[in-house]
């Protein structure tokens, strides 16, 4: 799942966009079992490739010391402990101590049953929901008109496909397939790909419940009309309970990422599963609770979280077929406690980890990484990222609607100065939209596809200018062009890029550029709002996303997402829109893994031309440690789970130890 990264409708209406498409659509390979699905292997089963932890250090069992406790301090505390609500790169950081999906990932990518002790892809069927397979199904509901102008269907149940030929100018109603006649269809047969999933049996939540199919069922449906529904119903079709271990997934169409996008969901017990609306929260009076070798023990907000190991957690490395690694290998984390601190700036972090009062942090300045990658007392993991950097722009505001304006912009971002003068390195300039880590199933060419992208995005004063004029002489806008730049205080380096944007743009005679910057979860908060978008103000932020190379298109593009993460600038393109839905659903790229690339690289180019938004760098996730007391960490690529992949990983034989 996509989410904001800190470094670097309303309740009870679907607030979907009107003039979008159907939002369900998916795709893969042929039926079989779990060693056709190339679970562990790579693959999209697995996009694994190249380890991305750079200089990966490793554990000897034996040496293993089991006890004490882990101290970390991160950047910002959690919007919210309730995973489909939050938009949060760093809550999800303390999710994934608690909370458990039906799959894993290792570092490289590689898919892994994990609550599931077995998974099988049952059928594939030629299934298009915009060539009308659901309308036989669709009930009708109304349009009503928001307080902004803007229609919108009128429902409180999740939508999950909506009638190709709906037209809000023309109809009083609108027909959608919703969650309440998905299984009608199921039951017909007409879905485009089913998968099975086998449980574990004697699995225990944090309340001492076993973890059951109801379980898993229930949690899924907490995620309708939730900040993740976005990015869950473009793809799913119904899920259903088959006896106390058996769940049944069905997804809309073929779709070459539905194992990796839909079956990682947390699963929680039915007393908090069903809990309303963000009310899964200690701050609401409610324990989060999952199947995690961690339990919250301790909650203060703003200032830190405890997390305690989980005296009955489930696992063994012997339940897995997959696991290569010694016997001795332990069957949890061996630390007893994590003790995480909220600290939003940098500078006071580092002085925490230099003073002992914890043993860990990431997102640091680049300067202070320099040091500390000097020191013998310290160790910096780095890992190539997840993310990137990017630049928002108002795309239905004026003089912002005109890509010349935008591009122009784009060629006044100096990439290699601030991947050079502010990180020193440690970053990379983001030439194209898709990190290496995603590249694997995302293009044919990597590297042409980083050469390519140079030319939309290389500094290039006198392009700027060319195109602005063009822009300006067309329109009869009168310059400077006034441009509010935004982003979030608490991360030096962020404001310190943001900065060198503006001071890049004030050099032209045609551009104005001022600064605003807020505390992260407040700047958040305005992104999300549905109004945002209409204040004309360019926004830079970062991105934290996974393996699937769709969601670093999608997530800052497609209508699905508007008001989610991450777009807030309610970017809507009908071209974009289509070879998206190309490039990841249908039987020919489902069963053609080239030709799924090939259909990436249209959507890579389609990106740079339209320049709704412009990158920044690619992250390199760098964590620092005391070197002192903190044995075999490694650096997970995204930040969402960057210290629960630490302290247990068997599908990387990853293990943190403590020796103080």
């Amino acid at each position: 799942m996509s989410k904001f990264n800190f470094d670097d409708g309303l309740n009870g209406i679907s607030r979907r966009r009107v003039l979008s498409s159907a939002a369900g659509l998916t795709a893969m390979s042929l039926s079989g079992c779990m060693d056709q699905l190339g679970l562990g292997q790579g693959g999209d089963g697995g996009d694994g490739g190249v380890d991305p932890v750079q200089e990966r250090v490793t554990v000897d069992p034996a040496d293993i010391e089991e006890g004490g406790t882990f101290r970390a301090a991160i950047g910002s505390g959690p919007d919210t402990f309730d995973f489909p609500y939050s938009s949060s790169a760093s809550a999800s950081i303390l999710h994934n101590l608690i909370y458990e999906g039906m799959i894993t990932t290792s570092a490289s990518g590689e898919i892994y049953p994990w609550l599931a002790e077995s998974i099988e892809q049952v059928e594939v069927n030629d299934v298009d929901p915009t060539a009308g397979d659901y309308n036989d199904y669709m009930t009708s509901v109304p349009y009503t008109e928001t307080e902004e102008g803007t229609m919108v269907i009128d429902t409180d149940a999740q939508i999950v496909v909506e009638h190709p030929d709906n037209d809000p100018e023309s109809m009083d109603e609108a027909q959608v397939l919703t969650v309440n006649e998905a299984a009608d269809a199921v039951e017909d047969g007409t879905y485009g790909m089913h998968y099975r999933f086998e449980l574990h049996e004697g699995v225990t939540f944090h309340n001492g419940n076993e973890m059951t199919a109801d379980n898993v069922v229930l949690s899924y449906e907490r995620i309708r009309n939730s900040s993740l529904s976005g990015q869950v119903y473009d793809s799913m079709l119904d899920i259903q309970a088959s006896g106390d271990y058996t769940v049944d997934l069905y997804v809309q169409q073929p779709d070459a990422a539905a194992l990796r996008e839909l079956a990682g969901q947390p699963v929680y017990p039915e007393e908090t599963a069903t809990l309303p609306p963000q009310e899964m929260d200690p701050r609401q009076g409610n324990t989060p609770m999952g199947t995690g070798a961690f339990q919250l023990e301790e909650f203060q907000d703003q200032e830190y979280v405890v997390f305690t190991s989980f005296d009955d957690y489930w696992f063994e490395t012997g339940m897995k077929d997959w696991f290569e690694g010694p016997s001795e290998f332990p069957n949890g984390p061996v630390v007893d406690e994590v003790d995480i601190s909220f600290i939003p700036e940098d500078a006071s972090r580092s002085a925490a980890l230099q003073e002992g009062e914890i043993d860990m942090s990431y997102g640091l300045t680049a300067s202070t990484l320099n040091d500390y990658q000097s020191s013998e007392d310290y160790r910096t993991a780095a890992t190539n990222g997840a993310g990137y950097t990017f630049m928002q722009y108002p795309v239905t505001v004026e003089p912002f609607t005109d890509s010349r304006v935008r591009r122009a912009i784009n060629h006044l971002i100096p990439r290699e100065s601030i991947a050079e003068n502010i990180f020193s390195g440690w970053e990379n300039p983001a030439w194209t939209p898709l990190p290496p880590v995603a590249a694997a199933t995302g293009t044919t060419d990597y590297d042409q596809l980083t050469e390519d992208g140079k030319e939309y995005n290389s500094y290039d004063r006198e392009r700027a200018t060319e195109l602005i004029e063009e822009a300006i002489d067309e329109n009869g806008w009168e310059t400077p062009i006034q441009v509010q730049l935004e982003t979030n205080s608490d991360n030096d380096d962020r404001v310190r890029t943001v900065e060198l944007i503006q001071e890049s743009l004030n050099q032209s005679e045609y551009f104005d550029a001022t600064l605003e910057t807020y505390e992260f979860l407040d700047f958040i908060g305005q992104l999300l709002s549905t109004e945002y978008y209409d204040d004309g103000n360019v926004a830079f932020i970062g991105l934290s996303g996974g393996f699937n190379p769709h969601g670093y298109a999608k997530s800052v593009h497609h209508p699905d997402n508007f008001a989610q993460c991450c777009n807030f600038q309610n970017i809507d393109d009908d071209e974009l829109n289509q070879l998206l839905l190309d490039a990841r659903y249908g039987v020919d790229v489902a069963e053609d893994p080239e030709l799924r690339k090939e259909r990436y690289d249209e959507v890579w180019n389609r990106v740079l031309e339209l320049n709704a938004n412009s990158y920044g760098t690619h992250s390199t996730l760098v964590s620092v440690l005391d070197d002192t007391a903190v044995n075999g960490f490694n650096t997970y690529p995204s930040t969402q789970d960057i210290i629960g992949y630490a302290m247990y990983s068997p599908q990387d034989e990853q293990i943190t130890y403590m020796s103080r």
